[in-house]
């Protein structure tokens, strides 16, 4: 007997175990496959990557929004900026001319027939002034000696003055540039070279006054007002990842970093334990446990998980989500027309009537969209699958919660001006990179609270960053 025949051959059961077997792991194989190319999908279109993570191959720019009909440029009947002619120029300047260009003789003694006035603007030069304080003692007949009070703000020998130290910190967290740009900037503008601790004191005074003077009072006006948006986002400090928390208003901004993400820096920053208005977020679980406050949920945040849903899936519910895209698109669209009342801006009428029932269209739309993508995605097979059918249910579970936006003008569609907030402090990452430790990154929150809201009150920063250098913040009303 050869050794071939010698070799056992497997039986039928055991070869239709393998085929099994091998079904199961191909099975298992291509659905790892699917979530790995859909995972290498994701983009800032499709999913809250930020657009910085796109890489050079980012995809080309694709808006859900619809065509204006405005051209570039200004809008039309809106003030531009043209530099124009002041009547009380600080300095005037007189430009004779000397001899006739006629017949070459002199012009001293002959009349002035017309003026052309030009203007020029610009900075005078640069250069710190140095004012002494001299404190005068002065001896009384009784024998007492008394010397005079120093200024408030004066406090050394040798100082630097609030004027400087508000621009030194406008330069370092107001236009982010690193410590030793900092420093460089303030020698080559002013002729003066100053220490990075000097800097540091400067940031640290400025931090202290906003801390103990302004955000409770920014605090304050967040906790209690009507609506209000809440986001986090990653923030590198002390070489771990820590969370910059983000509550706003129109009118304020309250920043801050805490090595948590969820509850514990939620809480630190005493907003939402008190908050009893509509928060606006983006549906991550943490902010649900605050149940005094109504919630509204960003619908930008579902459009992009709905893109992503496009992108990825099989075709039928691909096309479901590309049905609940439109149909929520132009919900949002409908309902903006609805708010805006009867009159249109060329004076014209709308008819609210007919845009309410071209709403519930589409509403009926978006509704039967979720329940069928739910329906189809109910078996979960794949860890995609099972993503999908987790949109669609918090999309109909959450329903008031998302539509929130149509029947309560006060409440927005979506929650981009929280994401605002927060864009500024990523881009000082981006810029300068990382902080370098935690009470770095509170000064620094702590200052862009104070600027952020100034700005948003019609303040200029520069002047504010030099009044809390100066000892005297800007306080919003309270």
């Amino acid at each position: 007997m050869s050794d071939s025949a010698a070799i056992q051959q497997p039986s039928y059961e055991e070869l239709l175990k393998q085929n099994v077997q091998l079904q199961a792991g191909l099975a298992a194989a291509i659905a790892r496959i699917e979530e790995l190319e859909a995972r290498l999908g994701t983009s800032s279109r499709n999913s809250s990557k930020p657009p910085s993570s796109d890489g050079l191959g980012k995809p080309a720019p694709k808006s859900l929004r619809k065509k204006s009909n405005r051209g570039p440029g200004r809008p039309k009947g809106q003030d531009g900026l043209t530099l124009g002619r002041i009547e009380d120029p600080d300095h005037e300047v007189r430009h004779e001319p000397r001899v006739c260009c006629g017949c070459g003789g002199g012009l001293g003694d002959c009349a002035v027939v017309g003026v052309e006035q030009r203007q020029v603007f610009d900075l005078p030069a640069l250069r710190l002034l140095v004012t002494e304080h001299q404190l005068i003692s002065r001896v009384c007949s009784c024998g007492t000696v008394t010397k005079a009070v120093a200024p408030a703000g004066v406090l050394a020998p040798v100082q630097y003055g609030s004027r400087v130290a508000g621009i030194g910190v406008y330069l370092f967290h107001g236009q982010f540039l690193s410590k030793a740009r900092t420093v460089q900037a303030i020698a080559d503008l002013f002729g003066t070279t100053i220490a990075a601790n000097t800097l540091v004191s400067w940031t640290r005074r400025v931090a202290k006054q906003v801390t103990d003077r302004v955000i409770p009072v920014i605090t304050d006006r967040i906790a209690g007002s009507a609506v209000a948006h809440f986001d986090e986002t990653g923030f590198r400090t002390a070489g771990k990842l820590h969370w910059m928390h983000s509550a706003s208003t129109p009118s304020d901004v309250l920043l801050t970093v805490h090595p948590k993400r969820g509850v514990k820096g939620m809480n630190a920053a005493a907003i939402l334990p008190r908050f009893r208005g509509t928060a606006v977020h983006d549906a991550w679980g943490p902010y649900d446990t605050y149940s005094e406050a109504t919630h509204a949920l960003c619908n930008a945040h579902a459009l992009r998980e709905f893109v992503y849903v496009v992108d990825t899936a099989p075709t039928p519910v691909a096309d479901l989500a590309t049905q609940a895209i439109t149909a929520l698109v132009q919900i949002k669209d409908l309902t903006t027309q609805i708010h805006a009342g009867t009159e249109t801006a060329d004076g014209g009428r709308r008819d609210l009537d007919g845009l309410t029932a071209r709403r519930g269209q589409q509403t009926h739309l978006l509704r039967s969209a979720l329940v069928l993508g739910k329906n189809t995605t109910a078996a979960r097979a794949t860890k995609l699958e099972a993503k999908y059918h987790a949109l669609f249910t918090r999309m109909i579970t959450r329903w008031e919660d998302y539509q929130r936006f149509t029947y309560d003008p006060a409440v927005p569609f979506d929650n981009n001006p929280a994401e605002q907030t927060i864009r500024m402090p990523k881009l000082r990452i981006k810029v300068s990179g990382c902080m370098r430790t935690l009470t770095g990154a509170q000064e620094f929150a702590a200052i862009r609270t104070y600027t952020a809201t100034a700005v948003r009150q019609g303040q200029n920063m520069l002047d504010v960053l030099i009044a809390a250098a100066d000892g005297n913040p800007y306080l919003p009303a309270t």
